[in-house]
């Protein structure tokens, strides 16, 4: 590291005077010029003054920065070679690693061309290019060493140079610009000076510019400062004495200024949001969506990536929708965004509308099929305004997708297909999402000027690179200036608070760990002592940063946890840069929480929540009762199932498959058989009839079966999978007719018959799958099932398949025998109850199976199955709906009520109660 003490140093008090004469200071970093400006404003407003110079503060790239731009505008403009931004360097980077040999083996290389892109950088910034073929190189440096000089080459070619080199190219023609040059220079806050700075402020030394340094902080120990090494549990519990403290001190005195360090501040960003929140305004967490969001007094430094915006997000799910296959869960995001053309006149019928395709959706899905669906569900749910947008995108598809194109003719693209599906929406944006729509129209700006690196690219490569540069793009919209600043090691460095909280300072997280760039030699940034070079380094950078923690407040706190997040919960101990400091225990007073001031403000009433109003028998026989003979089996299993299912219509969201599921291949099954046996008729037909006829009638069956599923599964039966599946239909049901063909004569009297039935005034519509009558006109109800199922699922005061015992005892009274027709390979057979014997091959009679102990005769189970299914019935119309499933967790393990009815926490909290009794 390079600390330089060749230039004379300043107070901040002079500082402020020179400033106010129009002398330019530099700092290291953004956010400390921002800091430094409130000072110099605060400083002038003390001195009784009503109007003062605007203070000129910038960082140290934006001051070079500055000088190139205002060369561009002097007659020497034509010698300057052009200044690349950030996403061109890049660019170039990825296509000279991207054309190389080394660069085709290479699974991520955007990511490669950043760390390039950072050795570039350091590499100057260090004055380490002589020394690079001074050192053995591994094969990372080599492949450097190739690429630096193709980017040298290309550069030179096209006159361009990026911000690693200005410095360098200003220096060397610095004496001779015809521009207007600093007298007086400040260097405020820099602790550490790159051998690249000292060279560039030497050189302006040089040219009569008076260069002075001042300290952001005084290193001298004040009799008041207070410093203190506090111990917390663990990071959440940090993290919650840091809120309590900062809220303790902005109480005390609000003009405060107040900082938090946080090293990991990244990795805790979202936990730090969530606890300072629910610290400075316990109730936030519950506001409603509609409410006005309320100025926090804390701001975090760090900001999100541009992509992580919902404004941001729906724009790039829109632009990658328009190019490809996307998954169905992020166009269901798409569809319930507000940032589209009639999302808020249609937000009703859209989520309803996403309910409704997700059920015949593929995983993965495209802006054709995306239309398909959509249009096949506009009986049942109205989005003029959506199908609009949708069909506008596809006839621009069509229109402008054709090859390799400029980023230039790409971005007017962009701009044709959001102003096609109505970005950014109807309603107006708030401050948060304008600024972020700002941000959105500057970064399409920057990436039309990629032409300058790469001239033709393709529509999807194109949105993938517009995408890569959102997600570099740190972004965070601008608050009213608050008292609480949380921020990042290096965002922290050469600020200065009045209290100042550092945390996570345990010997996993600090001293920082060196991270050497690869692709520079080890040794060398070891040699040129880099901060991050070597454990060393990296030691006497914290170490110097933790100094500096120490002297920029009156009350430091250093705290570190004891544990560890992960699950092995690990002890921790502090770290060696704050060992030394005896321990001290910060006294915090109590908040409560949300829930704690309702409930000291109410009181608490108890009710029993397991019994509804009773069903109106009437309303529901005019209306109907969705779910048919799933409304017993659901109460069976159940009764709050049953309740939440069927009398307040909830439904989970299905999840898009790919390919059939079981319940689809089921239908389709049905649906074959039930087209046979509708012309087949009897077991005459069946054998009389020929093996090509039969074969045709069953492709037919299958064709008509798959062509009607494929109205709505439209994407999945096409080609060669509705080949295979057909194939695989005809091959199923050939199969079971050969079961059916060992049967005695029978006529089929009914196949997908649908009834209505009442069973203890309760009505359900009912559709049977078969009823067969045989010559003596004993009848068998027939259920097919494409799983294997026993008969034993039909026994017990809580079947879990009542549906036949409901067929028999409310539709077929007189049957003789219920069965389970097994349609599935390698299981063909029937599981049947019967009354006889001879009714169906290899079913024994009831009073020679396995159920004889039960029931004594035919007529006693029939009895037992109406009294336990009128049971059932009359608890649901009663409104019976305790959580109560039948055999817990087998009954709960496929249930989707489970966030509903909250099972688990019920079962914990009687387990709970159980152990205190004990």
């Amino acid at each position: 590291m390079s600390v330089s003490s060749q230039f004379p140093q300043l107070s901040l008090t002079e500082v402020f005077k020179r400033i106010d004469v129009g002398v330019t200071v530099i700092t290291p970093n953004r956010r400390l010029a921002l800091a430094l400006k409130d000072k110099f404003d605060t400083y002038q407003a003390s001195q009784d003054l009503f109007a003062w110079r605007s203070a000129d503060i910038l960082p140290f790239t934006s001051f070079v920065e500055r000088i190139y731009q205002d060369t561009l505008y002097s007659e020497q403009a034509t010698e300057l070679p052009i200044l690349l931004t950030s996403a061109q360097e890049q660019v170039l980077w990825e296509s000279i690693i991207q054309s190389s040999d080394i660069g085709k083996v290479l699974l991520t290389i955007p990511q490669t061309a950043q760390w390039v892109r950072e050795a570039w950088q350091l590499a100057h910034a260090w004055q380490l290019i002589s020394q690079l073929k001074r050192f053995a190189l591994n094969e990372d440096g080599k492949a450097f060493q190739q690429w630096v000089q193709c980017y040298e080459r290309i550069t030179e070619r096209a006159r361009q140079t990026d911000v690693a080199r200005i410095s360098d190219l200003l220096v060397a023609s610095y004496a001779n610009l015809e521009i207007r040059k600093p007298e007086c220079l400040i260097c405020y806050g820099f602790d550490i000076f790159t051998p690249q700075q000292i060279t560039f402020l030497t050189e302006l030394v040089a040219t009569d510019c008076a260069v002075v340094q001042a300290h952001s902080v005084c290193h001298e120990q004040s009799s008041s400062k207070t410093i203190r090494r506090h111990a917390c549990v663990d990071s959440r519990d940090e993290i919650y004495q840091a809120a309590v403290w900062a809220r303790v001190r902005i109480e005390t005195n609000r003009a405060a200024c107040i900082g938090v360090v946080v090293p990991e501040l990244a990795k805790h960003r979202s936990t730090i949001l969530r606890i300072f929140n629910s610290v400075m305004v316990p109730d936030v967490e519950h506001a409603l969506p509609s409410a006005t969001r309320r100025m926090m007094p804390f701001n975090i430094s760090l900001g999100l990536p541009l992509t992580s915006y919902p404004l941001i997000d729906t724009a790039f799910l829109v632009l990658e929708l328009f190019g490809q296959e996307i998954e169905f869960e992020r166009v269901s995001r798409l569809l319930r965004s507000p940032f589209l053309a009639g999302s808020e006149t249609e937000m009703c019928g859209r989520a309803q509308l996403d309910a409704q395709i997700r059920k015949h959706a593929e995983p993965f899905i495209s802006l054709e099929q995306l239309l398909v669906l959509t249009s096949i569900e506009t009986d049942a749910v109205n989005c003029p305004v959506l199908m609009q947008c949708l069909s506008a995108l596809v006839v621009l598809r069509q229109e402008n997708l054709s090859g390799a194109q400029s980023h230039t003719s790409f971005v007017q693209i962009i701009s044709e297909v959001l102003k096609a599906i109505g970005f950014p929406g109807e309603r107006g944006l708030d401050s948060a999402e304008y600024q972020t729509a700002k941000k959105w129209q500057e970064l399409v700006a920057g990436f039309s000027a990629l032409d300058c690196v790469l001239i033709h690219t393709g529509y999807v490569e194109a949105v993938r690179r517009l995408n890569r540069m959102a997600t570099e793009i740190l972004f965070q919209p601008e608050t009213p200036e608050v008292p609480i600043q949380i921020l990042g090691v290096l965002e922290a460095a050469g600020m200065t608070f009045d209290h100042l909280w550092v945390m996570g300072l345990s010997d996993e997280s600090w001293p920082l760990r060196p991270r050497p760039n690869p692709f520079l030699s080890i040794e060398l940034q070891q040699i040129a002592k880099l901060p991050f070079g070597s454990t060393l380094e990296s030691f006497v950078y914290s170490r110097k940063i933790t100094e500096g923690w120490l002297a920029s407040a009156d009350e430091v706190i250093l705290s570190h946890p004891r544990h560890s997040d992960d699950r092995d919960a690990h002890g921790l101990e502090p770290s060696s840069l704050i060992k030394q400091l005896a321990v001290s225990e910060v006294v915090l007073p109590v908040y409560a929480n949300h829930r704690d001031c309702i409930i000291s403000t109410g009181k608490l009433e108890y009710c029993v929540d397991a019994h509804a109003p009773p069903l109106d028998l009437v309303a529901a026989q005019n209306t109907g009762i969705r779910g048919g003979t799933a409304v017993i089996k659901d109460f069976a299993a159940c009764p709050f199932r049953a309740w939440a299912k069927h009398r307040l219509d909830v439904e989970s969201l299905s999840a898009p498959h790919s390919g059939l599921d079981a319940m689809e291949r089921g239908s389709l099954v049905h649906q074959v058989l039930a087209q046979v046996w509708t012309q087949l008729c009897t077991k005459s037909a069946l054998d009389t009839i020929s093996g090509d006829n039969l074969d045709n009638m069953l492709q037919s069956a299958a064709a008509r079966a798959i062509q009607r599923l494929k109205r709505v599964r439209p994407s999945v039966l096409s080609g060669r999978f509705a080949i295979i599946e057909k194939r695989r239909l005809v091959h199923l049901v050939h199969e079971w007719l050969r079961e059916e063909g060992q049967r005695s004569h029978f006529t089929v009297i009914a196949t997908e018959d649908k009834r209505t039935i009442e069973i203890a005034g309760l009505t359900l519509n009912t559709c049977l799958d078969r009823v067969d009558e045989l010559d003596d006109g004993r009848r068998i109800v027939i259920d097919y099932k494409t799983q294997w199922q026993s008969i034993g699922s039909m026994i017990g005061a809580r079947p879990d398949e009542p549906q036949l015992p409901l067929y028999l005892v409310m539709a077929e009274p007189d049957a003789s025998a219920v069965a389970f027709a097994k349609v599935k390979r390698g299981h063909i057979g029937f599981a049947a109850i019967a009354r006889d014997e001879d009714l169906l091959p290899g079913v024994k009679a009831l009073s020679e199976s396995q159920l004889r102990s039960q029931y004594h005769s035919w007529d006693e189970l029939v009895a037992t199955w109406r009294a336990d299914l009128a049971m059932l019935a009359t608890g649901f119309i009663n409104g019976d709906a305790q959580v109560n499933p039948k055999n817990f967790p087998q009954t709960c393990n496929y249930c989707d009520m489970q966030p509903f009815c909250r099972i688990h926490e019920r079962i914990d909290a009687a387990a709970t109660e159980r152990g205190d009794k004990e």
